[in-house]
């Protein structure tokens, strides 16, 4: 008996944006039998060229957006830097799952910081910066080091700074021209966690394994699937994420990130409605991967028991690898590559990924070193620990 609110194969589901994961959430929905329709602005994208349906526009071009809706089944986004006053507007002509809610808390910092605080979330104190004494004065409760960030995710690009002393202070003037900031104080730690949560429209909701993340310049690099985890900490983890995807309207995968302190206490960093790169590793890491998960939330079907597969390892490839890593293209059977096929603008913009299942994490992370191809990421401090 067929279910109201459930898609079926041959009916379109509209992707509206655009990140590295696109043409893959587009083939896997492709995979489950349905139409795909794309709205972006870059008709060459690799995302475009696969779609059913195309339309191409600026992101608040509101009659090619109602054209593209009007014409889909659902719409998910794929891009979280977009407004959520447009996944207002669309959701008048077709069910967007997603909503905008978590857009609106995760686009502006003092926002995303009060969620966390209604919920009790531990984070790293901060204070709002609107003028440069607003810094000398906060700086004496936050401390050094710590950093300034832009409330709007993406102004200026998402440039920060990393104040050390009271000599670096005055580099923050030409920062606050372009609006409000936050500053808040850099805490010690090792090690960068990540966590997959995919939540259906009735609240039911699948956590996947805790990923052990990399991050160089705030781009990830490597993921793993966290080993040796204390139970304690990856307890208290899956709870700060229960406790999130309770509060939340979202429907679909998203991700979590937060990190361990030296101290032992866990700080949640961002919440990010995304098919995250770490969440690459269940490729092969669990019998089902955050795409199909996120299809199946967002199409109205049950979410599949996730269990655990063979321990996988994630490395990012940028353009300045991309030709370095054409020798282990052919030696590494066990390397598995995915290319994106975009236009890199720049040499440290992800080109593509590979997989690597493992039986041994600590070997893995020593073969990835040995080839020196990510001669900037410390391997080493890694392996050691596993």
């Amino acid at each position: 008996m067929a279910k109201a609110n459930v898609l079926y194969p041959g009916q379109t589901i509209g992707i509206l944006g655009e990140g590295p994961s696109t043409p893959v959430l587009l083939m896997t929905a492709k995979r489950m039998g349905f139409n795909v329709g794309m709205y972006s602005s870059n008709e060459d994208s690799k995302a475009m060229q696969l779609a059913d349906y195309k339309y191409i526009g600026p992101i608040d071009d509101k009659q090619t957006l109602k054209m593209f809706a009007e014409r889909c089944d659902v719409v998910m986004y794929d891009n979280d830097f977009i407004d959520s006053d447009i996944i207002r507007y669309i959701s008048e002509f077709t069910s967007v799952p997603q909503s905008d809610g978590l857009l609106d808390i995760i686009q502006d910092r003092l926002i995303e910081r009060s969620f966390f605080e209604t919920l009790n979330i531990n984070m790293v104190p901060y204070s709002t910066i609107v003028t440069l004494e607003d810094i000398y004065q906060a700086i004496n409760s936050i401390g050094y080091p710590a950093i300034l960030k832009p409330i709007q995710r993406g102004l200026l690009n998402g440039k920060e700074l990393l104040i050390k002393n009271q000599a670096d202070i005055v580099l923050a003037s030409g920062f606050l021209d372009a609006g409000t900031y936050i500053l808040e104080s850099y805490v010690e730690h090792d090690i960068d966690y990540s966590v997959i949560v995919t939540r259906t429209e009735a609240g039911d909701q699948e956590i996947f394994p805790v990923v052990e993340v990399v991050y160089k310049n705030n781009q990830l690099m490597t993921a793993f699937t966290a080993s040796k985890l204390d139970p304690s900490v990856e307890k208290e983890m899956k709870r700060i994420t229960k406790e999130i995807t309770n509060n939340l309207d979202y429907v679909g995968t998203f991700e979590v990130s937060l990190f361990l302190a030296k101290s032992g206490s866990i700080y949640v960093s961002r919440v990010a409605p995304l098919l995250s790169p770490a969440g690459f590793v269940f490729d092969y890491a669990a019998n089902v991967n955050e795409f199909e998960q996120h299809i199946r939330a967002i199409v109205g079907l049950s979410l599949t028991k996730i269990i655990t597969a063979t321990p996988t390892v994630y490395q990012t490839i940028r353009k300045k690898d991309y030709q370095r890593i054409k020798t282990q293209w052919v030696i590494k059977g066990n390397w598995h590559f995915t290319i994106y096929g975009n236009q890199a603008s720049d040499d440290d913009q992800a080109v593509g990924n590979v997989l690597i299942p493992t039986e041994s994490l600590p070997d893995t992370l020593m073969q990835l070193e040995a080839t020196g191809i990510w001669n900037d990421i410390d391997y080493k401090d890694k392996y050691l620990k596993k």
